[in-house]
């Protein structure tokens, strides 16, 4: 019995100091956590390390605004969404035509495509309560070349990416949890990085300047006229020649349904081209790529018209699929415009009637 007792005791103290233990480890992870937090801006101009950097502000403002209350309108697609449509603009011209003031933020990301958006909008934007998801959409999106299934890997492979394609609910919410609100988890891949030598702390390749707290990366001038972009050439994915597939178009079924029964309006916005695109683009892919937009059901709005395009001239265009910062200004603009006709029922302007909205 005595010999019992002692080891009673003796696995209590045991269990008692792992216990302690336990608990100091994680009083001290805490604390380093929230020191960080404090060390970070001495130590780095870089946003977290969860995606693109290019890419990360807008999805801190989503998660600032679901913090305090806000709805926002969000817009999501790839990097022409990211650089076509700004925030800013639109917020202003919303407020200039109906006199209300209104948040967006842009949650695009380069070289998304619809399997990508398909994580975001289901697992990040829509858990965020927002007001209206406007999805910049293009013809690559759908397109079932090879590399679409390159960019969705590569997609997985960031914190943020492999945290919304999760499949399980309790992880999926803690690593999102953890990408949000602890340093360490956060910055985790910027100090890999930085001690591996595989990237100098603060060596961006993009100036800060241009990727502004929305989400809109601006590119201030004119490019060039290269087809590489339209034709699937120097690791793009292509425009043409559109091939159907079934997992794409099925993918983007599935976003209309998950947005249906979310209650979340999604409207699909045709993302303007270069009018010199279609010396490449065929009617035939033009024909293939709307009826996969259609087939959804979703409001689909149509700024890639010959009026839209011939709105933005030439001037407007970093290259031929990317609006540079004056054609972001027009787009956005005019895009505010018919948001405001749709959602004020005020008349659309002269500008906006450009575009063929199907509601």
């Amino acid at each position: 019995m005595l010999r019992s007792f002692v080891l009673s005791s003796t696995s209590s103290r045991t269990l008692r100091k792992l216990v302690m233990l336990f608990l100091g480890a994680v009083i001290a992870l805490v604390i380093t956590d929230i020191a960080l937090g404090f060390l970070l801006p001495y130590i780095t101009i870089e946003p977290p390390s969860i995606l693109l950097l290019q890419n990360v502000q807008g999805v801190e403002k989503l998660w600032h605004y679901a913090n305090v209350g806000i709805e926002p309108v969000v817009f999501t697609g790839s990097s022409q969404a990211s650089r076509g449509l700004s925030p800013y603009e639109f917020n202003e011209e919303i407020k200039a035509t109906t006199g209300h003031s209104i948040e967006s933020v842009s949650i695009s990301l380069w070289a998304s495509v619809a399997s990508i958006q398909h994580d975001l909008i289901k697992n990040l934007i829509i858990p965020n309560h927002p007001k209206v998801i406007i999805y910049g959409i293009e013809a690559r999106a759908l397109n079932g070349t090879d590399l679409y299934d390159v960019r969705v890997s590569d997609f997985h492979n960031t914190p943020l990416g492999y945290a919304v394609s999760t499949e399980s609910d309790i992880e999926r919410n803690l690593l999102l949890w953890l990408l949000q609100h602890s340093n360490l988890m956060r910055y985790r891949d910027n100090f890999q990085q930085w001690f591996t030598g595989t990237r100098e702390r603060n060596q961006l390749d993009y100036d800060p300047s241009q990727a502004d707290d929305l989400g809109h990366f601006v590119d201030p001038a004119i490019h060039d006229r290269n087809p590489a972009s339209i034709l699937g050439l120097d690791n793009f994915v292509a425009f043409t020649p559109f091939k159907v597939e079934a997992r794409p178009q099925q993918t983007l079924n599935d976003i209309a349904k998950v947005c249906k029964q979310s209650g979340v309006l999604c409207i699909l916005l045709n993302m303007p081209l270069h009018e010199m695109a279609y010396q490449y683009i065929t009617e035939a892919d033009e024909t293939l790529y709307q009826d996969e937009l259609h087939e959804t059901g979703l409001p689909i709005w149509d700024f890639n018209t010959r009026s839209c395009r011939t709105l933005l001239g030439d001037a407007s265009f970093f290259d031929l699929n990317h609006l540079n910062e004056h054609g972001a200004q027009i787009l956005s603009r005019i895009v505010a415009d018919a948001y405001a006709h749709a959602f004020y029922n005020l008349p659309i302007s002269k500008d906006a009637s450009c575009a063929k909205i199907n509601s």
